[in-house]
């Protein structure tokens, strides 16, 4: 009943990797079952993107049950939100994927949105199935405690992220339940006093093909289902289980899903098609060490609790602190119920339980190597673990005053997962007309009126309500503004609002890009007289040049297109079509050097602030760049570069690397200063370039120094200081 709650609340592909997932659901659905053949070329062209290279099963499901249904309207439901934070909480919101249309989401359901809530309906079915054999598994491995199998399923059924995923449409829905049933399955097998019938080895390996059609992730559970039969003919001294039903249960599954991993092979050269999945999902640019992986463990945690929308809506911070001091509570618990019991090797249940916490280990390192791989720190990829874990967390909790505590625990897993869909989902996609920011440390003038029009209209679309600011920010620090727009005339297109901070020489040092409403509204929906605040929060980036002064714009643009609507006003800019809100002093922090920043490489030397001569250049020009570093004498002999281009990309417009002098293995402890001329080359295109610096050690210049953030992670090898501009 809860998850089909969550399904309802959640607004239709407001969860992650549902922009992708649904859309190989009616491919599959409007082409016969037949399968797309990935391409990274042109992946980000399709609709299911990299979810083209999953496991099929659980979309053919979703295609059988849904393909009698017209879906040709689902370019109408799925209006992407191409500004959408996602993966980042901001103080503005925008978590918004989709910008939804109330019509077409609107109950009763048809088309897109029929297909969707059925699909929905069916991972809810999935999720049920997980709980239920949750139980079955806990009962097997502990027959004589009933209530902490009630416990254990009751821990998995109301951990909001397990509800709301088990809401949404997901292929971990169906691997979950898979993984779930295999490993009851296993346990059974193990506690057998007799011998396994054929029928068993059917059921075994008709559930492992499913599996491994469903998530290469179920691949890890085929050596433990080997050992299993191979321990089942050693104990029973019988060659049968091992042979036979090897046959049987491995053929089977090669049967079933076989078919798929040859296809791979044959399109990709590899059986899993994975790296073809990692080319169209993106790669980290550096594979992230185990020490990296510890700074992301917040986001982890947070995502096996609850970390909803595209990873950007988080639960309250208390309620995070009461999940995890259960789960210590569990931890400390099942740690002392081992303490008690060591023979773990000595009878077929303590050996199933070995196995079923086996389990959850292996799905944990296939994790951790996965997400070493691709920016993929969410607990909620352990789910497939979900029923070991639930089950131990429901042990550990009851060695504590019996089932006190695990009544306890299960209640506030209760009471949270009844507020979640109310108190925390809905209201991020809920538009609040009225919102405005509590504080801000700007001042406010007098109050301005501006309106925009689309090009070659004769009234106005939008009409605008503000005050002209002014006063000091530091970098790192939130600009927020909050202007009341009010809509006057209809709007054909969809249209974004932008604000840009630009400096005297037309160096754009932040900017933001939103829908209106926070992402919740599409310009072409609204209604004449509709009127609402729009906060808006845009951030200083960390080392932005200081002192200096900027001018605050703000104006609307049409993203496929780049034009800006057209505007009127006292503060109205006509020739660059945006409106100035005021100007803003951006101060230097405290500190004795210029431009303070803390970019430690390598655990060698940090970079602790810069200087750059002129911003502004032509090509062929010189600039001066000054680094300051807090260093000491290094053993290797360290080169430093400084680059310009474009973020994000290779396009390079200039380069200096120079070895500093004295040399880093001369360097006293304490501040050290060195300088170069960075060169802009002469054929550089007009534009606005970042300027990035490495570290590399002189007889290795194509192994940089990573840096090193303040837990120990190393996830970058450059770090990004200002902005110049070549004219």
């Amino acid at each position: 009943m809860l998850a089909t709650l969550y399904s309802m609340i959640t607004p239709l592909f407001e969860a992650s990797d549902e922009l992708w997932h649904y859309p190989m659901v009616k491919y599959l659905a409007d082409h016969g079952m037949a399968l797309p053949v990935q391409d990274p070329a042109t992946a980000e062209q399709t609709a299911y993107r990299q979810e083209g290279g999953q496991p099929p099963l659980y979309y053919m499901i979703g295609a059988a049950a849904t393909f009698w249904i017209d879906t040709s309207d689902m370019d109408q439901v799925r209006r992407r939100n191409p500004h959408a934070d996602i993966g980042v909480i901001v103080p503005d919101g925008n978590v918004n994927m989709v910008a939804h249309n109330a019509d077409k989401e609107a109950f009763p359901w048809g088309g897109t949105a029929l297909a969707m809530h059925l699909v929905r309906l069916l991972s809810v079915a999935m999720g049920a199935g997980t709980v239920y054999l949750t139980y079955r598994l806990a009962r097997e491995l502990i027959p004589d405690k009933p209530g902490v199998a009630v416990g254990a399923a009751a821990i998995t059924a109301f951990n909001p992220m397990f509800l709301f995923v088990s809401g949404v449409v997901n292929n971990d829905n169906l691997s979950t339940l898979l993984a779930t049933l295999l490993l009851v399955l296993i346990v059974r097998l193990l506690k057998r006093d007799d011998l396994p019938q054929k029928r068993d080895y059917v059921i075994l390996g008709a559930a492992a093909g499913a599996g491994m059609l469903s998530k290469f992730q179920i691949g890890f559970l085929l050596p433990l289902i080997a050992l299993t039969l191979l321990i089942i003919s050693v104990r029973r001294k019988d060659w049968r289980p091992v042979v036979i039903g090897g046959a049987i249960a491995g053929g089977l599954t090669i049967l079933i899903a076989g078919w798929w991993y040859v296809r791979n092979f044959d399109l990709y050269g590899d059986a899993t098609g994975i790296n073809v999945f990692l080319d169209i999902v993106g790669r980290r640019a550096v594979p992230a060490d185990l020490q990296q992986l510890w700074t992301e463990r917040e986001a982890f945690v947070w995502s096996y609790w609850g970390f909803f929308g595209g990873v950007n809506v988080p639960l309250r911070d208390w309620m995070y602190t009461g999940f995890n001091g259960i789960a210590v509570a569990a931890l400390a618990g099942l740690v002392a119920a081992v303490g008690k019991d060591r023979a773990w090797m000595k009878n077929p249940l303590r050996l199933a339980r070995a196995f079923v916490a086996l389990w959850a280990v292996i799905v944990f390192v296939s994790l951790i190597s996965w997400t070493r791989q691709t920016w993929a720190s969410q607990g909620r990829l352990w789910f497939s673990a979900i029923a070991p874990l639930s089950i131990g967390m429901a042990v550990g909790l009851a060695i504590w005053w019996k089932k006190a505590v695990l009544g306890a625990a299960v209640s506030y897993f209760v009471v949270m997962a009844v507020i979640t869909p109310f108190g925390i989902i809905r209201p991020a996609y809920t538009l609040d007309r009225e919102n405005t920011w509590d504080e801000t440390t700007l001042e406010t003038g007098r109050e301005q009126n501006a309106c925009f029009r689309e090009p070659g209209s004769e009234t106005d679309a939008l009409c605008m309500n503000f005050q002209d600011i002014s006063g000091e920010m530091q970098p790192g620090e939130y600009l927020k503004l909050a202007p009341e727009f009010t809509v006057k005339g209809a709007i054909s297109r969809e249209w974004s609002i932008f604000v840009h901070l630009t400096n005297e020489v037309d160096i754009r040092e932040a900017q933001r890009d939103v829908y209106p409403g926070g992402g919740l509204l599409a310009t072409s929906d609204l209604k004449v007289g509709e009127r609402w605040n729009n906060p808006i929060a845009v951030k200083i980036p960390e080392g932005t040049y200081t002192p200096e002064t900027v001018d605050v714009y703000l104006g609307f643009y049409h993203l496929p297109t780049f034009e800006r609507m057209d505007v009127s006003g006292e503060q109205a800019d006509s020739v660059n079509q945006w409106i100035h809100l005021g100007q803003i002093t951006l101060i230097t922090p405290a500190g004795d050097v210029p431009n303070p920043v803390s970019v430690n490489f390598g655990g060698q030397i940090e970079l602790i602030g810069y200087a750059i001569s002129d911003r502004s250049l032509q090509p062929g020009d010189e600039t001066t760049i000054t680094l300051y570093w807090n260093g000491q004498a290094t053993d290797a002999n360290y080169h430093i570069s400084v680059q310009v281009l474009k973020q994000g990309t290779t396009t390079q417009v200039g380069q200096v690397d120079w070895e500093p002098s004295p040399p880093t293995t001369e360097w006293t402890k304490g501040r050290h200063e060195t300088s170069a001329a960075l060169k802009i080359f002469p054929d550089a295109a007009a534009g606005q370039y970042h300027v990035m610096v490495r570290v590399y050690p002189a007889d290795d210049p194509g192994n940089p120094l990573r840096i090193v953030t303040g837990e120990g992670g190393q996830s970058e090898n450059s770090a990004w200081l200002s902005k110049v501009r070549v004219e």
